[in-house]
């Protein structure tokens, strides 16, 4: 069943909506902390931060899912840095899972990020579930993480070819 979806930019009136179903999601997620939701809080509240990039898609009225997509950078090997965004945290609820709703979610996030000049963007995730999006390990690049799982960390280039001749360290 197709849902009818509205993504629209997160306001601060649903500040504390998306926080409970940030948290909510992340509890049946496979792999989880259980922070996910101050983390969310914390990103908003930083540097990087792009209320056009803080979004919700609404069923019916309610709240289904969220995404966010903020400013970071990758360090080149001569220390200069290439801007790109990080994705973090994808959330769905339970009840609205397999309806579309995270692929409208990103898309809509990738449109806006090429309209905002942004060509790629990382995330932490599941390659299964992510590589429907476009998203490659970015161990294929040449880059990688100080901490963070080589098997996890993907790169989506939202203008082909943005990522050639890009190598180096993502900060997330």
């Amino acid at each position: 069943m197709k849902a009818n979806i509205i993504v629209r930019q997160t306001t601060e009136a649903d500040y504390s909506a998306v926080y409970d179903l940030i948290k909510t999601a992340f509890e049946t997620a496979e792999h989880k902390d259980g922070t996910e939701q101050d983390y969310a809080v914390d990103l908003r509240n930083g540097m990087g931060y792009l209320p056009e990039l803080d979004l919700v898609a609404e069923v019916d009225g309610k709240l289904a899912g969220h995404i966010m997509f903020t400013k970071t950078y990758v360090t080149l090997p001569d220390g200069s840095k290439h801007d790109t965004l990080m994705v973090a945290p994808l959330s769905v609820l339970i009840e609205y899972r397999k309806m579309g709703i995270g692929s409208a979610l990103m898309k809509e996030g990738f449109r806006i990020a090429e309209r905002m000049d942004y060509t790629t963007a990382f995330l932490l995730g599941d390659p299964d579930y992510y590589r429907r999006f476009g998203y490659k390990l970015t161990q294929l690049y040449g880059i990688h993480h100080e901490s963070f799982p080589a098997e996890y960390l993907m790169a989506k280039e939202i203008v082909p070819g943005a990522l050639e001749g890009i190598t180096g360290v993502i900060h997330m």
